[in-house]
């Protein structure tokens, strides 16, 4: 999934009032698991990529996922 989609979803999410959030627990956890998988796919593309344009492009959009899952974390749980 594109980067610009999960931030999508994490926006609205995030604009969700307590109710709404516990009834759609398990889209939450599938985002989460879809920025977890994100973060590792990044991980391994940055470690590879020889390019250093390219991988500091890589390590910036590795550092946005961090940054929304920290904060998915701390607003959600």
């Amino acid at each position: 999934m594109k980067l610009s989609k999960i931030i999508d979803s994490f926006e609205d999410i995030l604009q969700w009032d307590e109710k709404e959030i516990k009834e759609n627990k398990k889209e939450i956890e599938e985002l989460k698991e879809k920025l977890l998988e994100k973060r590792k796919t990044l991980n391994k593309k940055a470690k590879k990529c020889d390019d250093c344009d390219e991988k500091k492009e890589l390590e910036k959009k590795l550092k946005a996922v961090k940054k929304l899952i920290k904060k998915l974390k701390k607003n959600l749980f």
